[in-house]
């Protein structure tokens, strides 16, 4: 097949309805829910093409195409575009432009200096005292998503589409299911101790005749209503949380908070990359890599090596923070221990949460 050819082919001595069935298996290939958007991009760069007489999708027209859109978006947007394009092209038109090196290295060259923008992670100090203080009348929802979004590592799209058949009470615990995720990787994950009996609270005060099988309904003044919680009041909770709490720049706590604290939680308590990944269903390392690379534990941990190998076993790295208390120990061995344990937390865990074989402790002062 050219590269210039269209998107209904049809072959000589080919039967028209083999044709037709051919053409809706391609239109299939692309993603069900998001096809709108890659039909966009794909009719954006078919316009440009007409407007400008290329006739191939040769990797010069592809190479002036993204240089025409990096002139108004940014890497990111440019990563995205070449994504769904790549998907586009190929299933519409047999064009793999992954095969075009001087077009990814464009697009490369494009990231220089590019840092993009994450959302702001919680700490276990803000989750505690969120739970703690904040009232439920108002927040008890809030509360439900924060501690669902960071024991499952959820996305907000996730924390949406929990149904009530998704979720089975285990009397102590509660066994949540995933099935649709953003990496096709079905999960499930358990709440236990206090985050049960928060979660409890709240299914308790479920209207019997909701007329969605949404898990989360619309909470406020204590009561339950029979109305959803739509995605952006749940990807907006952060934000709500952070402001709460006084923290600074609150909107930078966006929809992808709750999934990046709960990386980052489970990797300051030791988790290696292959933990990391089971515990969210991801299959690219270089995300998990990032979240160790950015750990306050695997910093402590590297400082304390070099320390060793510097100045001898018989030292202690121990750096101060406001929030975290961290004690280095080295054995004979010199392979250096490190325990985090946070300021202000009585010494007695009642509250665990679990993903797999993966655990996370906070604890919760009861006044």
């Amino acid at each position: 097949m050219s590269e210039s050819s269209d998107s209904n082919i049809e072959f000589p001595n080919t039967p028209p309805e083999i044709t037709q069935c051919a053409n809706n298996v391609v239109e299939n290939l692309l993603p069900q829910q998001s096809r709108h958007v890659y039909e966009k991009y794909y009719k954006l760069f078919m316009d440009w093409r007409e407007s400008n007489k290329a006739q191939s999708f040769s990797e010069n027209v592809l190479l002036a195409f993204f240089h025409y859109l990096a002139k108004k978006w940014k890497s990111s947007t440019l990563w995205k575009i070449y994504s769904m394009m790549r998907a586009t092209l190929n299933a519409k038109h047999d064009v793999d432009i992954s095969k075009f090196v001087k077009l990814r290295a464009f697009l490369k060259r494009s990231s220089d200096g590019y840092l993009p923008k994450k959302s702001t992670v919680f700490t276990t100090v803000n989750v505690k005292k969120f739970l703690e203080t904040a009232p439920d009348d108002i927040y008890l929802a809030t509360k439900v998503a924060l501690v669902i979004g960071i024991t499952g590592a959820c996305r907000k799209n996730e924390l949406y589409n929990i149904k009530m058949t998704h979720i089975k009470d285990l009397d102590s615990a509660i066994l949540f299911d995933i099935p649709n995720t953003k990496t096709k990787t079905p999960r499930q994950f358990t709440i236990t101790g206090e985050f049960y009996n928060i979660v409890k609270k709240y299914a308790a005060l479920r209207p019997a005749d909701v007329p969605s099988d949404n898990f989360f309904v619309n909470y406020q003044k204590g009561k339950c209503t029979k109305q959803v919680i739509g995605i952006n009041k749940l990807g907006n909770m952060p934000k709500q949380i952070a402001t709460f709490l006084n923290l600074e720049n609150p909107q930078n706590y966006t929809g992808h908070c709750f999934r990046r604290t709960s990386a980052t939680m489970l990797v300051d308590a030791g988790a290696d990359i292959t933990t990391l990944k089971r515990h969210g269903g991801g299959k690219s390392s270089e995300g998990a890599e990032g979240y160790v690379d950015n750990s306050l534990q695997n910093r402590i941990n590297v400082a304390s090596k070099i320390v060793t190998s510097v100045i001898g076993s018989d030292s202690l790295f121990v750096p101060s923070s406001s929030n975290v208390h961290t004690t280095v120990s080295s054995s004979s061995t010199n392979q250096a221990v490190v325990e985090n344990s946070t300021a202000n937390i009585c010494n007695t865990p009642i509250l665990n949460f679990h993903n797999c074989q993966n655990t996370i402790n906070i604890t919760i002062n009861k006044n």
